[in-house]
């Protein structure tokens, strides 16, 4: 289990990573129960987002208490590479289609903004993390320290350019590295110079990516996902003290809204604006709000050990979980009972995830142990 006072937030990956299990394994079984359930809940969309919120509440607490952004890009890095160029390589090994360009996109982490296939869908939120991670990291390097301003500022361009158009750049996964590679070293120099043009660079080019390139399939709401984000840091900085919390109310709900006019804008464009999948809007907007405040009004209670297990083990569990559907999907459409299917592939799910986090994400977290310091990584358990 993670320290008692992150112990929530534990609790809260691990209920996004099962409604994002939920809504990718019903697909297969209990195709009945997903039925009922997708009328009245996007599961996937609450699990993603609530993750997101955690991301943005705990990453930019990270970065500033490293105060340092060589000690910050090394815990990222120790943190989500090891286990994910380890997916990577699986999937190639099983027969995933790549190429040098695909390849590249997926070294930037930002494979989805770089216009090059997804080795496995799930790595779309990871895209969009990294983004995250750069856009905050080029604001410190500015000394920019309101999250406020962008997370309004994103909600709102988000909401009044939907659907967003991507100019359709296309492939430029070796553009885009060539950006982080140069903005990184700047960013990374010590020279005060050299940092601000770094940061400067990031920021542009992140952005760029953000509002050109973006993928059809988030042209509506690929802004606000960056805004939620931020939202999560607005949170964190007005439950620290650092802000009052009626600004943050205010940011939360300028958010809240911008989100939701544009899913219904989108129920609107598929002629589905009716009352029920309005409902839905609405419930799938009050889980992911509701789902992290009580997180936080529950935070000085207990988590049950297996619910904060769950939880630092999530980002195996996300990552491996879409992988073994991929292997998986022959006998998941086999006659098996839909409860016998359901176990054994959590079970498999959960052991490999157990592995992986045991002799991949732990062994990663240590490199470069002797420049990290000996506090814990306040980010450490992000999937």
């Amino acid at each position: 289990m993670s320290a008692p006072r992150l112990a929530w937030l534990d609790g809260l990956r691990a209920v996004a990573v099962l409604l994002v299990v939920y809504a990718h394994l019903t697909r297969f079984v209990f195709t009945g129960l997903r039925a009922v359930t997708g009328e009245w809940l996007h599961a996937g969309t609450a699990g993603v987002m609530l993750f997101f919120l955690v991301s943005g509440y705990i990453i930019p607490a990270s970065l500033e208490r490293h105060g340092d952004l060589r000690a910050f890009w090394r815990s990222r890095a120790r943190r989500l590479f090891p286990l994910y160029l380890a997916v990577i390589a699986v999937l190639i090994v099983t027969g995933a289609p790549v190429d040098a360009s695909t390849l590249v996109g997926h070294a930037t982490m930002l494979p989805f903004l770089t216009g090059v296939p997804l080795i496995t869908a799930v790595f779309w939120t990871l895209s969009f993390e990294m983004a995250f991670y750069l856009l905050v990291t080029s604001l410190f390097a500015v000394r920019v320290t309101s999250a406020s301003i962008p997370a309004v500022l994103l909600a709102l361009a988000g909401m009044l350019t939907t659907p967003l158009v991507p100019l359709n750049w296309g492939d430029v996964s070796l553009v885009s590295a060539v950006i982080l590679v140069a903005g990184l070293a700047g960013l990374l120099s010590r020279r005060r110079w050299a940092e601000i043009t770094g940061g400067l660079v990031l920021g542009a080019g992140t952005m760029g990516l953000l509002v050109f390139n973006m993928d059809p399939a988030h042209a509506r709401d690929g802004l606000l996902i960056v805004a939620v984000m931020f939202t999560g840091t607005v949170v964190h900085r007005a439950d620290h003290g650092r802000i009052p919390w009626w600004r943050a109310g205010l940011v939360i709900g300028v958010v809240a809204s911008s989100l939701l006019v544009v899913w219904l804008v989108e129920l609107a464009d598929l002629d589905a604006l009716t009352p029920r999948y309005i409902t839905r809007s609405v419930l799938t907007l009050l889980v992911i709000g509701g789902g992290f405040a009580l997180g936080m009004l529950l935070r000085h209670r207990r988590v049950p050990a297996w619910l904060a297990r769950i939880g630092v083990l999530s980002y195996s569990v996300y990552l491996i979980h879409y992988v073994v559907i991929e292997l998986a999907r022959p006998v998941l459409r086999s006659p098996i009972p839909d409860p016998l299917l359901a176990t054994g592939y959590l079970a498999v799910v959960l052991s490999v995830s157990w592995a992986t986090h045991r002799w991949i994400e732990v062994p990663g977290q240590r490199l470069w142990s002797a420049h990290a310091g000996n506090q814990p990584d306040l980010a450490g358990s992000r999937r």
